[in-house]
């Protein structure tokens, strides 16, 4: 179990040795939907992990709901939510499949990195790091699911790892009016961590 202060107070998380154990990404991701978040949100956090994301969402008084392809996953960001007496609706899903919304925010720590055949992780943990062998095939799908979503949502934020590409995502979901601002980055010695925020700028027309 770990304790984290973070945007509205202390968190206790318990961990899972199948599931993706909060980090650098998770927290930098966590204080800027702690920035995006407004009472009365409709937000959605797609590969919820342990779910620290999803409840600084619903302490900020978003009504969220949390999905993970990872059944333990899901197991414990509906534990720890418990736990922390916080309200957020853990499902089993991939990405954003079978959610109608509409939601006003969506968040997304994907995996990202990079990943050969022989890469591969045994058992659900792979979910977590596996993006494919360009690190953005995981993201692309996450894109062509948003594009169903009715309203399109406010924001989109985003975990991208210098190892990849950013130009993909940003062209996917370009074609759906957004675009891409960084709002959180850092650095480590094997990569950049960046949360880019995706917004559009006639929100009305969808």
């Amino acid at each position: 179990m770990i304790e984290w202060d973070g945007p509205g107070g202390r968190y206790r998380v318990w961990e899972h040795r199948d599931v993706y154990k909060p980090s650098h990404d998770t927290f930098l991701l966590a204080h800027a939907v702690g920035h995006e978040a407004r009472p009365g949100d409709r937000f959605v956090e797609v590969g919820t992990g342990a779910g620290l994301v999803a409840m600084v969402a619903a302490r900020r008084g978003a009504k969220v709901t949390a999905t993970d392809l990872n059944p333990e996953a899901v197991r414990l960001c509906a534990e720890n939510a418990a736990e922390n007496g916080l309200e957020v609706d853990a499902r089993r899903g991939d990405l954003l499949s079978g959610l109608e919304g509409p939601f006003d925010v969506v968040a997304f720590n994907p995996p990202y990195l990079p990943t050969a055949p022989d890469e591969i992780l045994p058992g659900p943990l792979n979910l977590a790091f596996d993006g494919g062998r360009d690190g953005n095939e995981t993201v692309l799908r996450f894109a062509a699911q948003v594009a169903h979503l009715s309203p399109l949502p406010r924001a989109i934020l985003v975990v991208h790892s210098s190892l990849a590409d950013p130009t993909a995502l940003s062209d996917a979901l370009g074609k759906l009016g957004y675009h891409a601002e960084v709002v959180a980055e850092e650095a480590h010695f094997f990569e950049r961590i960046q949360v880019r925020r995706f917004s559009r700028a006639n929100p009305v027309a969808s």
